[in-house]
C-alpha cells in the first residue's frame, strides 16, 4: 500500500503540473488527455513526410516503477535535468532549482500511510495517485543517464504520454531498439523500461495504430478477452445492468468512439 494522500499533497499537485510541463518541452512529448488526439497527430506525421515504410511503434508503461524508485537517483536525475534545461541563475516560476529540488525532497521525505492501525513511512516510490510521481519518474528514465534521452528521442519523431503509458515512433531497426532499452535497463537498479510491444501495428490504449508501407490506418482495438465474450454472448446479454437500461447512450458513445478513432471509410464500415 502507498500512501495517496496526505499534508504535501498541495506541493505534490503543484510540483506535478511544473516538472511535467518542463519534461514535456525538454523532450517534444505531448501528453494527452484523449486517445483520438494520438490519430490526429499521426495523420500530421504522415502528412509532414515522416511517415516512412520502415518506421517502427513502441509502447511501455512506467507503473512498476512508480512504487519502489531509489529516492537518491531521482533526486540525482532531477537535479541533472533542471541544470541542463535552466541554469542556476535563473529562475523557474519565481523559484530557484535549489527550491524546487527541496520542495521535491520534502514531498518525498514526508509519505506516510496508516496501514493495520500502524504509520508507516514509504522510503522507496511514490504515491501512485499523486501528480507528482509520473513527471518523477519520466524524469528519472530520461536523465539517469542523458545519453538515453538522445539515442531514443528524435525530434521528428513522436513521443506521447497518457499517464503511466508513453508511446514513440523509431526510425531505426527493432534489433537497434532493443539493444538501446537493455543498456538502458541495465543503468538502473531495477528494471525500468516496461516494453509492451514493438511494431509497424500496435495498440495504445483503445487505439489500433497500422503502419502499412507509409499508409496510416487506425481504428478501435478490441481486447481478445471481450471478442470471444462477443461470439459467446449476445448482443444484450453482454451488456452490464446500468448500459442495459440506456442502450441508446451507449451505442451513441460507441458510434462516436468509431468515427473519431478510424482513419477512413472503409475502416469505420468495418467497425
Amino acid at each position: 500500500m502507498v500512501c495517496n494522500d496526505g499534508p504535501t499533497m498541495g506541493i505534490s499537485r503543484y510540483l506535478g503540473r511544473l516538472l511535467g510541463l518542463l519534461f514535456n518541452d525538454a523532450t517534444h512529448c505531448k501528453k494527452f488527455h484523449k486517445t483520438y488526439n494520438v490519430r490526429h497527430d499521426m495523420e500530421f506525421y504522415q502528412k509532414s513526410g515522416h511517415l516512412l515504410p520502415t518506421i517502427l511503434f513502441t509502447s511501455f508503461n512506467i507503473n512498476d516503477l512508480c512504487l519502489d524508485f531509489s529516492h537518491q537517483q531521482v533526486m540525482d536525475a532531477l537535479e541533472h535535468f533542471l541544470n541542463s534545461y535552466n541554469s542556476s541563475d535563473h529562475s523557474i516560476q519565481g523559484m530557484t532549482n535549489s527550491t524546487i529540488l527541496q520542495l521535491v525532497r520534502l514531498v518525498l521525505d514526508e509519505q506516510y500511510v496508516i496501514y493495520n492501525y500502524k504509520l508507516y513511512r514509504q522510503t522507496a516510490g511514490s504515491a501512485s495517485g499523486s501528480s507528482l510521481t509520473i513527471p518523477l519518474v519520466y524524469i528519472y528514465l530520461f536523465y539517469w543517464q542523458q545519453n538515453l534521452l538522445e539515442d531514443l528521442i528524435n525530434k521528428n519523431e513522436l513521443f506521447f504520454r497518457y499517464r503511466d503509458e508513453a508511446f514513440i515512433t523509431w526510425n531505426r531497426s527493432e534489433d537497434e531498439l532493443c539493444t538501446l532499452l537493455a543498456m538502458a535497463n541495465s543503468q538502473f537498479s531495477q528494471p525500468t523500461w516496461n516494453v509492451i510491444h514493438i511494431g509497424s501495428t500496435i495498440h495504445f490504449r483503445d487505439i489500433l495504430i497500422i503502419n502499412n508501407s507509409e499508409l496510416l490506418r487506425t481504428s478501435v482495438y478490441h481486447e481478445e478477452t471481450f471478442e470471444r465474450i462477443m461470439l459467446l454472448s449476445s448482443f444484450r446479454d453482454i451488456l452490464q445492468p446500468a448500459i442495459k437500461q440506456d442502450t441508446w447512450k451507449w451505442l451513441r458513445a460507441f458510434f462516436l468512439k468509431a468515427i473519431r478513432y478510424c482513419s477512413d471509410q472503409d475502416t469505420f464500415n468495418e467497425e
